[in-house]
């Protein structure tokens, strides 16, 4: 950060969390505490970036564990120095934790004690769908650092199919995106979070790292290439590519 700003002091030099915000399951105070120590996981990263020190909550955890952690004498001053301009995130859904034997410890966001949220839907994969999830993300963290926030990936994975005459219309995907990008607006018009963008995943079908599976699908551009390794990777447009198209062309007005 510090030999960025030193190169230019204009250059807007961001860092980047995987953020899905943790509801207590209920009012309980036990859940409501488990779910406050589930966002240290990810705000532990964006804490050290945005503040430039590490978290109190990481020093008595490193402790409990007796984790001996070596700093140099000027550590302290090169986290003080390189402070990050913006949050960049993403943000594809939310999660409830529970802390009674219901609750599982979920190997994708690393979160025990997660159960499923009875206020949602879910992707084929079991990932929650919460467009108002995305503001109270954005609130969250606008309020936390005061910095402007950068949308770097949302998206909605599926298994896309085409139909008789060989496209894919997605309407799953363009309501999700829809129903997240008003929420997103929500956030900037009536809270007053500072946005500096929002860049959707993805433009193109890709391999998705969380299964290692081509058949769930992303993209506003079919590639054709599936689990079972047929397919010669030709591409072709999705309904969702020129919804989009649109989306961009008025700057987020025709949703």
């Amino acid at each position: 950060m510090k030999l960025g700003h030193d190169i230019n002091p204009d250059f807007q030099i961001g860092c980047m969390i995987a953020m899905v915000p943790v509801y207590p399951f209920s009012c309980h105070p036990d859940d409501v505490v488990l779910a406050q120590e589930s966002m240290h996981q990810r705000y532990v990263f964006s804490d050290v970036q945005m503040r430039g020190y590490y978290p109190a909550y990481t020093l008595k955890e490193w402790a409990r564990k007796g984790y001996d952690i070596q700093m140099e004498a000027d550590d302290a001053e090169t986290l003080r120095q390189g402070c990050a301009d913006y949050v960049g995130f993403s943000y594809y859904m939310s999660n409830a934790v529970k802390t009674d034997a219901s609750g599982v410890d979920d190997p994708i966001t690393g979160f025990e004690g997660v159960v499923k949220n009875p206020h949602v839907k879910a992707s084929d994969w079991g990932w929650q769908i919460d467009p108002v999830g995305l503001r109270y993300a954005m609130n969250e963290l606008y309020e936390r650092y005061q910095k402007p926030l950068f949308i770097v990936e949302n998206g909605f994975g599926a298994i896309d199919k085409p139909n008789a005459n060989g496209v894919i219309e997605d309407d799953y995907r363009i309501d999700y995106l829809r129903a997240h990008i008003e929420e997103m607006k929500k956030a900037v018009a009536y809270d007053g979070v500072e946005l500096m963008g929002y860049t959707p995943w993805g433009c193109l079908d890709c391999v998705s790292f969380t299964t290692g599976q081509y058949d769930k699908r992303y993209g506003f551009i079919h590639v054709n290439k599936n689990d079972d390794g047929s397919g010669d990777f030709s591409r072709g447009k999705k309904k969702s590519f020129s919804w989009y198209q649109q989306v961009i062309a008025s700057n987020g007005e025709n949703l």
